[in-house]
């Protein structure tokens, strides 16, 4: 095994707390509570979040991880140093890339349309639609696509994007921060001027395929970069967020409390979903807080576990992925009762009452972190296995 290959696997797979300054320990706590909130939001798969403050906190875990993907890969180029994009787009580059996101993806493809297969019989492939070289070439959809499916073609584009963004943050940071901003709103207008206002589910199929587009949440990721090279809460460089922040923290009350929408008079939405540059300000602050309250490398061995969910929180994503289709099929005629207001559990309990709603809240997240750390753990030795044989 040559040294190469074998930093490829300690990046991606090393269980121990290290006791080094470019490791975080706070990315990894950070990323736990994160998927913890995915799972809760796929939870409420047929329940109206609008008034009740799920942009406040359960929301945040998508942005949180777009920031969190600019930081973890500012952070790893800067190991290398100042390398060229020929250095940076490198085959260990890739290669680690296909270990860490594609090959797990094509055990879930292969899992979830077997899966699909067996619940809709001969019918399956009729989920093949006129649009079926955009849906599973293009953006390479599962064909039993399940909720936050649209979220893997945003990470196979950052495996492209990614090393540009960090060549350019390299040589000029200000000025790179600004164009991805710059570049997120004009795609936001441009949705604007194209699609127009989204008032049934016709206007948005037609706006559908845009939000597999990466550029409509370039600036989390750039705000990651922004805060590879200093993630201090109080320096002059990240003052930016303190005074965004009012702006945003009023936007996403105004928007989840009083339904506005920042449009016009026709009600035409400027600013496309909850997933923006107004809100992604928000998120900013609090990773920044995180990172200046949670100490970088914890003495507690205990604290080994967020470790663990952390650095397999993308196994989890997918194992959810499937979990929440299989029920959202299954019990379909319950979920989608008039004023079902419970959590989607495979029991299939409609009841809504505080208590309930937490224990079966517990049961999903046992069910699909733990299904999810043991497929990375055991990913994790298929790797070591393949690449022991290579000697």
């Amino acid at each position: 095994m040559t040294m190469n290959e074998m930093n490829i696997i300690l990046d991606d797979t090393t269980d121990s707390i290290q006791r080094d300054k470019k490791n975080f320990f706070q990315v990894d706590f950070l990323k736990t509570f994160m998927i913890g909130l995915v799972i809760i939001d796929h939870a409420f798969g047929y329940t109206s979040h609008q008034g009740l403050g799920f942009e406040l906190w359960e929301r945040i875990a998508i942005p949180v991880f777009l920031i969190i993907m600019g930081f973890n890969m500012g952070n790893s180029f800067a190991k290398k140093g100042n390398n060229s994009l020929k250095e940076l787009y490198s085959w260990n580059y890739f290669k680690s890339k296909l270990w860490r996101f594609v090959f797990p993806y094509f055990v879930f493809y292969i899992v979830s349309t077997s899966i699909g297969f067996i619940i809709y019989g001969a019918n399956f492939p009729d989920t093949f639609s006129e649009n079926w070289f955009l849906d599973y070439i293009v953006f390479q959809k599962s064909l039993l696509e399940g909720p936050g499916n649209w979220f893997i073609p945003i990470i196979f584009q950052s495996i492209i994007l990614l090393p540009l963004m960090y060549k350019s943050f390299s040589k000029w940071p200000i000025a790179s921060l600004i164009l991805c901003f710059i570049i997120e709103i004009c795609f936001h207008v441009f949705l604007f001027f194209l699609n127009g206002q989204l008032l049934t589910i016709e206007d948005w199929q037609r706006e559908f395929y845009f939000r597999y587009i990466i550029f409509l949440y370039i600036s989390a990721i750039g705000m990651g970069f922004w805060f590879s090279r200093d993630h201090n809460l109080f320096s002059r460089k990240n003052w930016f967020v303190w005074i965004l922040f009012p702006i945003s923290l009023i936007y996403q009350i105004a928007w989840d409390f009083f339904g506005f929408r920042l449009g016009t008079e026709t009600g035409t939405g400027i600013v496309r979903g909850d997933y923006n540059y107004l809100t992604f300000i928000y998120s900013a602050l609090i990773f920044l807080i995180i990172l200046k309250i949670i100490p970088q490398n914890p003495k507690y061995k205990i604290l080994k576990v967020f470790t663990t969910i952390g650095r397999s929180t993308f196994h989890i994503y997918l194992v959810q992925d499937i979990f929440y289709i299989i029920l959202y099929i299954k019990f379909n005629s319950l979920w989608t009762t008039p004023g079902f207001s419970g959590i989607v559990n495979v029991f299939g309990i409609v009841a809504n009452d505080i208590l309930t709603t937490i224990g079966l809240l517990i049961i999903n997240w046992v069910l699909c972190i733990s299904c999810g750390v043991m497929w990375w753990y055991a990913e994790k030795r298929f790797r070591m296995f393949v690449l022991n044989r290579k000697n």
